[in-house]
């Protein structure tokens, strides 16, 4: 009777033993977004904090909310450590009266960017739904990696494109409205050629040769391009006097990382000040590629 009844316990105790552990939910560290130029200080984290919660709300991942004080270099290292396969990033540029971000999920394998979007957005409250977008992308890379790209940390998920052109600053000796309206000429001139056209403002995009980087990823361009303007108006004679508009525009390609050393340089003469200028932009736009 004690045999037949130890017998019957191994019986049931055997397939207990391999049943399967429940997995453990993944793990997300949540980075503040890095901000530029006239963003205020603490919208990153406030950002970021709203996105931590809204995937922490709908379950299933373990989030955990990366130190403010952490570099970007570190990030990694930092999101592995704490038993993250993917960390998550994103950084924001003032776009005039709002915002652009770019928000990325990254592998800590390999570095990779898997996912990659950018958003516009007023103030905190308009970026409701991101944090279910990040979740159901991070639980889609965990439910359905495609064969051995997961391990390896390979791309998943291709990013978005970059395209087009972001218009920067112009600066120069010319007068407020006459740097105004070369800013304004550019935009034109890229968009009657076929381009799509982005602008920046704000202290980043003052110093685009310092935030490059930031300004490529929050615009999605291909290509930043900015300038300097300068006018002489001249009447020799008794003739009628003519405006020369000066104008030298720098570029930096966004895929190639590189910044095009030589400016772009034209000289446009005519008597009304406003048509030199777009004279000038309009014969420095035709110097660039057309668009692919």
């Amino acid at each position: 009777m004690l045999r037949r009844l130890l017998v019957a316990l191994a019986v049931l105790v055997v397939p207990l033993a391999a049943l399967p552990l429940s997995a453990a939910p993944p793990v997300l560290v949540v980075y503040p977004f890095a901000v530029s130029g006239s963003a205020p200080d603490d919208l990153g984290s406030r950002v970021s904090a709203k996105v931590a919660a809204e995937v922490t709300a709908l379950g299933g991942v373990h989030v955990e909310i990366g130190a403010a004080t952490a570099k970007p270099a570190d990030y990694r290292a930092a999101a592995r450590a704490a038993g993250a396969e993917l960390y998550f990033s994103g950084s924001i540029l003032p776009v005039g009266t709002s915002f652009s971000a770019i928000e990325n999920l990254v592998s800590t394998r390999s570095g990779t960017v898997i996912w990659s979007k950018m958003f516009q957005f007023r103030n905190v409250d308009d970026i409701a739904g991101q944090g279910a977008q990040v979740r159901d992308e991070l639980m889609h890379d965990s439910a359905t990696p495609t064969p051995g790209t997961a391990a390896a940390g390979l791309d998943l998920i291709t990013p978005a494109p970059m395209s087009g052109f972001a218009v920067l600053s112009v600066t120069g000796s010319a007068a407020d409205d006459d740097r105004a309206a070369a800013h304004q000429a550019l935009i034109d001139a890229l968009q009657q050629r076929g381009f799509r056209v982005v602008t920046a403002t704000g202290s980043a995009a003052g110093d685009p040769t310092n935030n490059s980087v930031a300004l490529c990823t929050t615009t999605g361009a291909r290509t930043l391009v900015w300038g300097t303007l300068d006018t002489t108006r001249v009447a020799t004679g008794g003739a009628t006097a003519q405006t020369t508009a000066h104008i030298a525009l720098q570029t930096y390609d966004c895929q190639a990382h590189s910044l095009n050393a030589q400016p772009t340089v034209v000289n446009h003469i005519a008597p009304v000040p406003a048509d030199a200028i777009r004279g000038a932009v309009r014969d420095a736009v035709s110097a660039f590629p057309a668009p692919s």
